[in-house]
């Protein structure tokens, strides 16, 4: 999986209690992050609650397990952004200019907290 394992570890622990309450389960967060299918029945059971806080919930930790760019279970209505084409050169050439950007920023940061 490719998302920020921090966050999904803070939005598993908040299905936990409702989950017990609505459905008698309790939530292992930890099998939640290595086991992708244990997820996914999770957040569809979540899904097929009566409160709707804990269905948003859901929605919105199976965005997380789909990536950024929506995977095969993003919503059909959602439309993906496609980017250009890059070659390798150009992508290491931008990432250079940007680097060299950022290291000039950084000097003038520090002469200028010289005094």
């Amino acid at each position: 999986m490719s998302f920020d394992q921090s966050a999904f570890v803070h939005q598993a622990i908040k299905l936990v209690v409702p989950m017990r309450r609505e459905f008698g389960h309790s939530i292992r967060v930890e099998n939640m992050l290595s086991d992708p299918a244990y997820a996914q029945t999770v957040l569809e059971l979540a899904l097929s609650s009566n409160n709707e806080r804990l269905r948003e919930l859901a929605l919105y930790m199976q965005r997380m397990l789909s990536g950024p760019r929506g995977g095969p279970s993003a919503p059909v209505d959602t439309p993906l952004q496609s980017e250009p084409i890059t070659t390798e050169t150009e992508e290491s050439s931008s990432v250079d200019a940007e680097r060299a950007a950022l290291e000039a920023q950084k000097a003038d940061k520090y002469r200028r907290g010289l005094r």
